[in-house]
């Protein structure tokens, strides 16, 4: 059974909240259960628990985590823990280790992973936990940083407690106290950094090429392309493609997608070819992304003319004097994500406006097909 299916079932959360996260999934990524948990509807207790039924494993809660064997843990390696999504608890019994992670672990995965430990690949009990457990700890662990993805923003709304167990199902064996280095989780989602905070910090990665695979790169074939895209990053990456292409003038561009009260990157180019960091506009201040969600409609910011955030925003993309446009991206009714441009000079608008159409349709059909 699908995981929405099992939590509907299980009356863990409602027809209505599971379509709202199908849909919030379309346009955030990630699984479906971290945007139930970011949506408020489900804590990752419970989660958990329902992970674990439906993989036929035990399921690994905040309490495990907070027994957690440091000394164990630094065995595996951080390449090895990032790679798989795998993070050992404890010991139980003669030497058997538990292990959590985001998915059934394959032959490979287990057979490193035990050979890491010290152990046999039959002494390892795997155990399922939500990927932003398994996140979390990784950062704790072994300071592997959260993508902003799995950040919390600022404004989402906080999970509920959801009472929810399965018949049948296998809880983990949690030894008796040891002399460890025991370290509770806590469980502390950092919250998502913001233009409010300061200039936008530039990541390690290089930016991907700008290219528009197998399309006609004139606009109407463009355009078609964008509205007949199959997921979220062929969408996004086509649409930033086409602005690369199509409107020489931009110094750079991003897409955004809504989050609580921010407005969050995922696909972005600068013209220079460097790379652009992660962004996170605040929609409440004064700002270009601002005035557009707050009329649904584009809102531009002349050359000298932009906010304090304007100028933060116009630094991510290495300019220190230029305008901003930002044009809504709309789905079921609302804005659900923004395309923004940067040039050194306002010019117009059309193409841009027509890429972000045709986006707003493509992401219109994709939460049709999610909810079914």
């Amino acid at each position: 059974m699908r995981l929405g299916e099992l939590l509907v079932e299980a009356g863990a959360i409602t027809p209505d909240q599971l379509t709202e996260a199908l849909r919030a999934q379309v346009m955030w990524g990630a699984r479906l259960g971290t945007s139930l948990v970011e949506l408020g509807h489900i804590d990752l207790d419970a989660l958990s628990n329902a992970l674990g039924y439906q993989q036929h494993l035990p399921a690994a809660l905040a309490s495990h985590f907070d027994r957690a064997d440091r000394k164990l843990q630094q065995l595996l390696s951080p390449n090895h823990a990032d790679k798989f999504e795998a993070v050992p608890l404890f010991r139980v019994g003669q030497k058997a280790v538990v292990v959590a992670s985001t998915e059934p672990l394959d032959e490979h995965a287990l057979e490193v992973i035990a050979d890491e430990l010290g152990i046999t690949r039959d002494k390892i009990i795997e155990s399922i936990a939500p990927e932003l457990r398994i996140r979390y700890a990784l950062e704790r662990v072994y300071q592997i940083m959260r993508p902003q993805r799995f950040q919390r923003a600022p404004g989402s709304a906080r999970a509920v407690p959801v009472a929810l167990s399965f018949t049948g199902q296998q809880p983990l064996e949690v030894p008796a106290p040891i002399e460890v280095d025991l370290a509770p989780s806590g469980e502390r989602r950092r919250y998502v950094r913001t233009l409010a905070d300061g200039p936008a910090e530039v990541p390690s990665s290089k930016q991907r090429a700008m290219t528009i695979d197998g399309v006609d790169e004139e606009l109407p074939a463009v355009l078609s392309a964008i509205e007949r895209a199959p997921d979220r990053e062929r969408v996004a990456k086509l649409a930033i493609a086409a602005i690369a292409h199509l409107e020489p003038a931009t110094v750079g561009a991003s897409l955004l997608t809504m989050r609580g009260a921010v407005a969050v990157s995922w696909t972005s180019f600068r013209r220079d070819g460097k790379p652009v960091a992660a962004l996170a506009i605040p929609t409440e201040p004064a700002g270009v992304v601002a005035t557009a969600l707050r009329h649904n409609d584009v809102a531009r910011a002349l050359p000298g003319e932009g906010s304090e955030l304007d100028e933060r925003l116009l630094g991510a993309f290495g300019l220190e004097w230029g305008g901003l446009l930002a044009a809504p991206v709309s789905a079921g009714g609302r804005v659900v994500g923004l395309v923004v441009i940067a040039a050194r000079e306002a010019g117009t608008t059309d193409t841009i406006e027509a890429i972000a159409r045709a986006a707003s349709k493509a992401f219109e059909r994709l939460m049709r097909e999610a909810t079914g």
